[in-house]
C-alpha cells in the first residue's frame, strides 16, 4: 500500500466531507422542519436531570447532587458540566454544529474516513470504508433510542486509532517527528473518552492492544525495537493527557462506582454469582445467541425487533381478521408485534453490517497476507464468543472473575462493536489491496469467486435447512392463542428467507460490479468504486429505516416536554417543603416521570448506588412502611380499581430530620439492613459499632426543635433548638465522597445510619447545620483539565507551525 495523499486529494477531502454531511441531513430530512428525534432514553434522561438543569439555568453552578432520584445520588452520570476542557468546542467543530445526536452520525462517517486517510487510501475507497463502517444497523438503532453517549464514544474510535497510526509510523522515527501523531492521539483520544461511555472505552482498549501487537511483531521482524519502545511511550503520554483533559469525569465516575451496583456489596448474605461487580446473571442477561450472530450478515435472521410491525400481506393480519377482529384493531396489532424470536430479553434491531461489507471482508481475509489480518479476524471472533456471553460460560465467566473491570459492565453483547470496526476495516483494507496492488487479473477473479461463493452457501444452507437448525417460536408466544402464535411463526420463517434472499442478491450484485472493475470493463478508474459505494448505501439504507426512519421525529415541543403534567402532580406542588413521592405506578427503577416533577423514591439510572437497590429489594419493594416513612415519603401515588391515579398524603412520614430515643448497635451490613425489619425508625437508629466511642450520651427530648431551612440540591440548611445533647437523622443518603457537615461554621463528623441516611450528634443550644457537597474529585480536576487544555493548543499550534515550515 504505497499510495500517497496528494495535494490535489484535497478536493477529494471536501467533497467526503460534503458527502457525509448530505447523507446525514438527508437520512434526518425531518429536522429541516424543525422537529428531532424523540428517543425513549432521552426522556428518561430529560426527567433524571430536571433538577440538576433547572438549576445549572438559576445560579449558573454544577450541582453534581440530585435528590429527584432513589432518594438522592450524585450527578455524574447524569448531568455535569466540566469546566477548562476545549473539547467541548472542537467537538461541536467536528459534528458540524449539527443539532445532537445528528452530528454524531456524520461523525461515524468523517471518522473512519480519517483513519483509512491515516492508512493512506486512496480518497475514494477511504469514502467506501467509511460508508461501510458508519452506515452499521447498530449505530443508528443506538441513536434512535437514545444512547447518545455510546454512540459519541463509537464515532471517536476510528481517527483515536488514525493518531496511534501516526505514533507507530516508520518514517516519524525522531521525537520530533511524532509530535503530529502524539497530538493527533492527544486530540482524538481526548474526544472518545469525554464521549463518557467507559464499557466502549473499555472495550476500545482490545482494539488497541490488537493494533500495539501488530506493531510489536513488525518491529521484531524489521528489528525497530527501539523505535516501537519510543512510539509506545508517545502513545501512553498522548493517552495519560487525554485522561487528564477529562480527568473531572473519569476521577469522578472511578470514585462512585465503588459505591453503585456495580461495586462490591457490604452484604455477605448475596448471591452465588456475585462478583466484585455486577451479578453475573445480571451482567450476562443481554447475551447474543450463537446462531444470532448470523444477524450480522442476514438482518432478519431472528426476527429484527422485539416490537416490530408486518403489513396487511401477513399471516397475523389474515388470521386476526378471520377471527372477527376489526380491520382497525388489526391494523393496530401488526404495528407491535413480537417478531424477533432469539434469546435476548428485549432487542430494538439487529447488529447488521452489510451484505456487501461481508463480500468485502472475505476479499480481504483470501487477499491480505500481512500480520494486521490476523490481529482483525482475531479481534472478530473475541468479540463473538464474549457476545455469547451466558452462552459460552468457559470464557465469559473467566473475564468475569479475573479481568480487570470486566465485571462493571452489563450488555455483553455490546462487545460486537468491536467486530463492527473490524470487519469493514479488514474488507476495505483487503479490497484496496486487490485493486491497487499488481495482482494478476486470474487470482483477483479466484478470490471473488471464493469470497462470494462462501457467503452463497451460508445463505443457501439455511434457505433449505433453516427450519431443521432454528426454531422460529419464542417463549413469549405462550401468552397468544395457538392460531396467532402459529400465524406469527409463518411471518418470522417468511421474514428470515426474504432478508437471506435480499442479502444474497446485494452478494451478486456486488459481485457482478467487482467482476467488471477488474476485468477492465470501466473506463474511468473509479467509476466502480463509487458504484459499489452506491450499492453500500442502498443495502444499508433501507435496513436502517427498518428502525430508524421519520416516524422518530416529532416537534421540539413534545421533546422539551416530555412528560405532561397530571391532576395529582399539581395538587402534590401545592406543597412546597421538601418532601419524596412514591409512585406505585411506575416500576422504582423503571421511570423517571416521577423525577421530572418530584423527589422519588425512584428513578431510571443503570449506575444507581447499591445500598439503595439493596434497599429498595429488601424493604421498600416489599412495603416495609418503617423504612418508607423514614425517606421522608409525604405523598403515594395510587390507582382506583379503574386504573386512574390518585394521590394519598402519608401521615407519618418522619420528615426531613427527626430526634431518635436510642441507637440500636451492629457488627456489620447484614445485622444494619436487616434490623430494619423489627425498629421503629421513628424512635430508634441502626448503627455500626465502630462509631461507638466517638458518639457522646444523648437524651430525647419533646422541647428539641429542627426543621430544613434552605434547600438546594448540593447545599441543605437546617436551624436546630438544643435543650440537650441530640442525636438527630437526616432523611438524607450518606455518600462519604463529598458530602461535608457544618455546626456553626464548624466542621464535625456526621455517621451512616438505618443503612443508607446520615446521623448527627448536636450540642445544646441555638445551632445552623449545613451539609454541602463539595467533591474534591471535580474542583481539583477542573485546574488539571485547564492544564491540559493548554498542553492541546500548544501541541495544535506546534504542529500547525511544523506544516507551515515544511511546504516552503
Amino acid at each position: 500500500m504505497n499510495i500517497t495523499i496528494k495535494k490535489n486529494n484535497y478536493l477529494h477531502h471536501l467533497l467526503a466531507i460534503i458527502l457525509f454531511a448530505a447523507i446525514t441531513l438527508f437520512y434526518c430530512w425531518p429536522i429541516f422542519n424543525g422537529n428531532q428525534i424523540n428517543q425513549s432514553d432521552y426522556k428518561q434522561f430529560l426527567g433524571m436531570s430536571k433538577e440538576i438543569v433547572d438549576f445549572r439555568a438559576e445560579t449558573g453552578d454544577e450541582a453534581l447532587w440530585t435528590n429527584s432520584m432513589f432518594g438522592g445520588m450524585p450527578a455524574y452520570q447524569i448531568s455535569v458540566h466540566y469546566a477548562n476542557n476545549i473539547l467541548i468546542h472542537i467537538d461541536k467543530l467536528f459534528q458540524l454544529y449539527l443539532p445532537r445526536p445528528i452530528g454524531i452520525m456524520f461523525l461515524y462517517f468523517i471518522g473512519f474516513y480519517i483513519l483509512l486517510l491515516s492508512m493512506r487510501l486512496n480518497p475514494q475507497f477511504a469514502i467506501l470504508g467509511a460508508l461501510a463502517f458508519g452506515f452499521s444497523t447498530y449505530f443508528f438503532i443506538i441513536i434512535e433510542v437514545g444512547h447518545n453517549t455510546k454512540a459519541h464514544a463509537i464515532a471517536y474510535i476510528s481517527p483515536a486509532l488514525a493518531g496511534m497510526i501516526h505514533c507507530f509510523r516508520k518514517e516519524n522515527h525522531t521525537l520530533l517527528k511524532k509530535i503530529p501523531g502524539l497530538f493527533l492521539s492527544f486530540l482524538f483520544l481526548g474526544l472518545h473518552l469525554r464521549g463518557n461511555h467507559l464499557q466502549i472505552s473499555y472495550y476500545f482498549l482490545f482494539i488497541i492492544l490488537g493494533f500495539w501487537i501488530n506493531y510489536l511483531l513488525i518491529a521484531l521482524r524489521n528489528k525497530h525495537i527501539y523505535n516501537f519502545i519510543r512510539s509506545s511511550l508517545v502513545f501512553i503520554i498522548a493517552g495519560i493527557l487525554a485522561i487528564s483533559i477529562n480527568i473531572g469525569n473519569i476521577w469522578s465516575t472511578y470514585e462512585y462506582s465503588k459505591y453503585t451496583t456495580r461495586g462490591m456489596s457490604e452484604l455477605k448474605a448475596v448471591s452465588s454469582n456475585q462478583t466484585t461487580g455486577l451479578d453475573k446473571d445480571y451482567a450476562t442477561s443481554y447475551s447474543y445467541g450463537k446462531l444470532e450472530t448470523f444477524n450480522l450478515l442476514f438482518p432478519n435472521f431472528f426476527g429484527g425487533s422485539s416490537v416490530g410491525h408486518l403489513s396487511e400481506k401477513s399471516h397475523v393480519y389474515k388470521v386476526l381478521r378471520q377471527n372477527r377482529v376489526s380491520q382497525k384493531d388489526s391494523k393496530q396489532l401488526i404495528q407491535q408485534l413480537p417478531l424477533y424470536f432469539g434469546p435476548q430479553q428485549f432487542t430494538a434491531g439487529p447488529v447488521y453490517i452489510g451484505a456487501v461489507v461481508w463480500l468485502l471482508f472475505f476479499i480481504g481475509l483470501f487477499t491480505i497476507k500481512k500480520t494486521i489480518k490476523w490481529v482483525l479476524l482475531s479481534l472478530v471472533f473475541f468479540s463473538f464468543l464474549l457476545a455469547w456471553g451466558k452462552y459460552f460460560p468457559l470464557l465469559t465467566n473467566f473475564f468475569l472473575d479475573y479481568f480487570p473491570l470486566y465485571n462493571k459492565f452489563r450488555t455483553v453483547s455490546m462487545i460486537l462493536i468491536i467486530a463492527e470496526f473490524a470487519i469493514p476495516l479488514l474488507g476495505i483494507l483487503g479490497f484496496f489491496q486487490l485493486c491497487i496492488e499488481n495482482i494478476a487479473t486470474n487470482n483477483k477473479l479466484r478470490i471473488l469467486i471464493k469470497s462470494s461463493g462462501i457467503l452463497l452457501v451460508i445463505g443457501l444452507f439455511f434457505l433449505l435447512f433453516g427450519k431443521l437448525v432454528i426454531d422460529f417460536s419464542s417463549s413469549a408466544d405462550g401468552q397468544f392463542p395457538l392460531w396467532f402464535s402459529n400465524a406469527l411463526i409463518k411471518d418470522r420463517i417468511a421474514l428470515f428467507n426474504a432478508d437471506i434472499i435480499r442479502s444474497l442478491l446485494f452478494v451478486i450484485a456486488a459481485t457482478f460490479i467487482i467482476y467488471l472493475g477488474i476485468s477492465g470493463y470501466f473506463k474511468s478508474k473509479f467509476i466502480w468504486i463509487h458504484i459499489l459505494s452506491f450499492l453500500v448505501i442502498a443495502d444499508m439504507w433501507f435496513v436502517n429505516k427498518r428502525y430508524f426512519n421519520t416516524e422518530d421525529f416529532v416537534s421540539k415541543n413534545k421533546i422539551n416536554t416530555p412528560f405532561e403534567v397530571q391532576d395529582y402532580d399539581r395538587l402534590i406542588k401545592q406543597d412546597t417543603t421538601v418532601y419524596r413521592v412514591y409512585n406505585l405506578n411506575e416500576r422504582l427503577d423503571q421511570g423517571a416521570r416521577t423525577s421530572y416533577f418530584h423527589h422519588s423514591l425512584g428513578g431510571y439510572h443503570g449506575a444507581k448506588l447499591g445500598k439503595y437497590q439493596e434497599l429498595i429489594d429488601r424493604h421498600i419493594a416489599r412495603g416495609n412502611m418503617e423504612v418508607i416513612n423514614m425517606l421522608n415519603t409525604k405523598y403515594i401515588i395510587n390507582s382506583d380499581e379503574n386504573r386512574k391515579p390518585f394521590v394519598q398524603e402519608n401521615p407519618f412520614t418522619l420528615g426531613n430530620a427527626w430526634f431518635i430515643n436510642n441507637l440500636q448497635w451492629v457488627s456489620n451490613a447484614d445485622e444494619e439492613i436487616n434490623y430494619l425489619d423489627s425498629i421503629s425508625t421513628k424512635e430508634t437508629a441502626i448503627i455500626n459499632k465502630e462509631y461507638k466511642m466517638e458518639i457522646p450520651s444523648f437524651n430525647f427530648n419533646k422541647e428539641n426543635v429542627i426543621e430544613l431551612s434552605s434547600y438546594a440540591p448540593n447545599k441543605l440548611i437546617y436551624h436546630a433548638s438544643i435543650k440537650e445533647t441530640a442525636f438527630v437523622v437526616f432523611s438524607e443518603i450518606f455518600y462519604p465522597k463529598g458530602w461535608e457537615a457544618y455546626i456553626n461554621d464548624s466542621p464535625v463528623n456526621y455517621y451512616p445510619v438505618n443503612y443508607l441516611l446520615r446521623g448527627l450528634v448536636l450540642p445544646e443550644g441555638e445551632s445552623e447545620i449545613i451539609f454541602q457537597f463539595r467533591p474534591k474529585s471535580f474542583f481539583v480536576s477542573s485546574k488539571i483539565t485547564l492544564f491540559a487544555s493548554c498542553v492541546l493548543v500548544i501541541l495544535a499550534l506546534v504542529v500547525c507551525v511544523r506544516f507551515i515550515l515544511n511546504k516552503q
